[in-house]
C-alpha cells in the first residue's frame, strides 16, 4: 500500500486517516499560522488603499472645519465672483498655481481658462482666504504661510508676511485680516513674504494678473 507523508514534518503514514489524525495532534497550530500570514497580506493591501483616503480625508476635514467655523458661508451657487491672486515667497513667485491645485473645492477654487492658476472662482458667499488655502492643503495666517510639502515662511526679523488688497476701481492697500479676509468680486490680492523694499512690493502688485474681469464676462481693463 502506498504511504502518504506529512507535508509539514515529512513523517509517513499508511492511510489518509492516520495522516489526518497526525496533523490534528502534532500540527494543530499550523492553520493558525497560515491564517496569520494571509491576515498580514490583507492588512498590507488595506493600508495601500487607506493611505490615499486618509490624505483626501484630511483635506476634506480642513474644508469641513472652515465651514463649521464660518457660519456666514452660503451654499454653493449663492454667488459667482472672481479675484486675481499673486503669491511671492522670499522673492520667488509661486503663482500661477499648477494644475494639481485646480478645483479642489466646490466653494472656492482655481481652474483653467483666462488667468489659469491665478484667478480664484468663488461660488459661495462669505468665503474667507483660509477656506481657499485649506482646500489646497496650505496654511495661511498673520504669522506664517505654509506651502504643501514645503517649509513654513514665518515672521522672523526683517522678513515678514504681508497682504495687500486692491478692490475694483480702487488702489492697493495693506490688509491685516489675512486668513479671515472674505473675497470680494474683482479683487486683486497680493500675499508676499520677505524683506522687500517698497519698490519691489510695487512691482509685485503690478504683476498680479487682471483676468477676473474676463472670467466674469466683462471687458478686461488693464488697470494694474
Amino acid at each position: 500500500m502506498e504511504k502518504v507523508s506529512c507535508d509539514v514534518c515529512g513523517r509517513k503514514f499508511k492511510t489518509n486517516e492516520a495522516l489526518s489524525q497526525h496533523r490534528n495532534d502534532a500540527h494543530k497550530e499550523q492553520p493558525v499560522h497560515h491564517h496569520q500570514r494571509k491576515s498580514k497580506i490583507t492588512k498590507g493591501k488595506i493600508l495601500l488603499i487607506l493611505i490615499p483616503l486618509l490624505v483626501v480625508g484630511a483635506v476634506g476635514y480642513g474644508i469641513y472645519w472652515s465651514l463649521s467655523n464660518s457660519p456666514n458661508i452660503g451654499p454653493v451657487g449663492s454667488t459667482h465672483i472672481h479675484a486675481d491672486i499673486g503669491i511671492h515667497l522670499n522673492g520667488e513667485e509661486i503663482t500661477p498655481l499648477p494644475p494639481q491645485f485646480y478645483v479642489r473645492s466646490s466653494y472656492v477654487h482655481i481652474e483653467e481658462g483666462p488667468g489659469a492658476g491665478t484667478v480664484t472662482h468663488i461660488h459661495s458667499t462669505g468665503v474667507p482666504l483660509k477656506m481657499f488655502f485649506d482646500s489646497l492643503g496650505m496654511r495661511f495666517n498673520l504669522e506664517c504661510f505654509e506651502v504643501t510639502g514645503a517649509k513654513k515662511y514665518c515672521n522672523s526679523g526683517s522678513a515678514t508676511l504681508k497682504m495687500y488688497i486692491k478692490h475694483a476701481d480702487g488702489a492697493w492697500e495693506q490688509n491685516s485680516e489675512y486668513e479671515k479676509y472674505v473675497f470680494k468680486d474683482l479683487d486683486k490680492i497680493l500675499i508676499t513674504y520677505g524683506d522687500e523694499t517698497d519698490e519691489e512690493i510695487a512691482l509685485q502688485q503690478n504683476n498680479v494678473t487682471d483676468f477676473s474681469k474676463d472670467n466674469s464676462g466683462r471687458t478686461m481693463v488693464l488697470n494694474r
